[in-house]
């Protein structure tokens, strides 16, 4: 399961300087597909400043603030991390089964935003006592992140959200299995289902009360 982690309020103050914060700088580069060095470049800083800044060892000033929004071409408020709403896209039913909403309910449902979430963090709620027992309770949310196409190596034994159709999507945990490409899938309480593909998967990442 993923790690848990509190909520934290981040606030960004109208002077030349502000406090240390989270920031979404690892989530702007890596959608690009820069390395450290190129971003660091694009910034006009050092591999250690960039690196110290992304990390958030190092102050963001809004000058550098700025200069992130135009290397990114995104809204300078994507460049720090100021969101306390996470969108809900669906939710956990009896089984483990996942119900998505329409991209319209999506945007009228949100969720308390943990304190590290990136922009692709999303939630669940889980509307059944028995959805996932032993892991999380009725009304919890569930946060994932981007999804992958099938199951990347490092995800093997992890709680994700995975889609075994355009139609089927659950949460489990994946282990390969006996066929190349094939996966076992299991959950507490529930039986495993043996030799099924992946067509995608996201890697829950917090579990919390509401």
């Amino acid at each position: 399961m993923g790690k848990l982690t509190n909520w934290e309020g981040t606030e960004v103050r109208a002077c030349t300087m502000v406090r240390p914060m989270g920031n979404n700088l690892k989530t702007l580069r890596e959608r690009r597909g820069w390395t450290v060095e190129a971003a660091a470049s694009a910034m006009g800083l050092s591999k250690s400043g960039y690196e110290k800044i992304e990390s958030g060892d190092r102050r963001l000033t809004l000058e550098r603030i700025s200069r992130a929004a135009q290397v990114y071409q995104v809204p300078e408020s994507e460049v720090i991390r100021d969101r306390i709403e996470t969108s809900v896209v669906g939710e956990v039913l009896r089984g483990g089964a996942v119900h998505l909403f329409s991209e319209e309910a999506q945007k009228r449902t949100t969720a308390p935003s943990p304190f590290d979430a990136s922009l692709d963090t999303v939630a669940l709620l889980v509307a059944d006592g028995d959805a996932l027992p032993g892991v999380a309770e009725e009304r919890w949310y569930v946060y994932h992140g981007q999804r992958q196409d099938g199951l990347p190596d490092e995800w093997v034994g992890d709680l994700c959200v995975i889609a075994l159709s355009p139609t089927e999507v659950v949460i489990r945990r994946a282990y390969h299995g006996r066929e190349n490409g094939t996966y076992d899938i299991v959950s507490l309480g529930h039986e495993p289902r043996r030799g099924v593909t992946i067509l995608w998967s996201s890697k829950i990442e917090w579990i919390k009360p509401r």
